[in-house]
Formats: C-alpha cells, sequence, structure tokens
C-alpha cells in the first residue's frame, strides 16, 4: 500500500468543504509535447470505481488508477496565498505517458 501524508494546513482546507479528495490524471498537450499530471480535487469522484481508495488522516483519498508513487510516498500539500487564492497539490506522484 501506498503512502500518502496530507498536510495539516492542507487537511483544514479539504475539511471545510468535503471529507474526501480526487486526484484526476489531468491531459496536457501543447507545442512541447504530451504530459499528464495529477491534479487535486476536493470532493468524491462521479464513478469511484476508476479509482484507487486511500484513507488518510480520516480523509478519503481517489486516485485515478495507474498512479506511480515515489518510494517514500506522496504528500498533498496547500499551495498559495490565503487572502488570494489557494490550491491543493501533489508530489511524489506520476502517470506514465
Amino acid at each position: 500500500m501506498s503512502k500518502i501524508q496530507i498536510s495539516e494546513d492542507a487537511r483544514d482546507f479539504i475539511l471545510k468543504k468535503a471529507d474526501a479528495v480526487t486526484v484526476e490524471a489531468m491531459e496536457l498537450s501543447g507545442c512541447f509535447g504530451f504530459a499528464i499530471m495529477p491534479v487535486v480535487i476536493e470532493g468524491e469522484p462521479p464513478e469511484p470505481e476508476k479509482y484507487d481508495e486511500f484513507m488518510s488522516d480520516g480523509i478519503k483519498v481517489y486516485i485515478t488508477k495507474g498512479a506511480i508513487f515515489a518510494p517514500e510516498g506522496s504528500r498533498i500539500y496547500l499551495e498559495g496565498d490565503k487572502q488570494i487564492y489557494q490550491a491543493l497539490e501533489i508530489e511524489g506522484l506520476r502517470y506514465e505517458v
């Protein structure tokens, strides 16, 4: 089982809106090629069977199947300025192209 950590500020941010997060595999393409980036969204996915489910610090974490975890696991954290805009990010996780 993969280890998923959630920073304290990210946990507080999530719990204000939901009791779960979804990590989507977003496909990006352009002049310089193609990439699949993980994007963190508050809430449960519409089709949970397409995701691997984990529990971290009392929060359900749904991750699009096929994710590759770093050996030390992954971490969800909060990025941005509280007064302007904040978003959840994830490190230690990627998808094969």
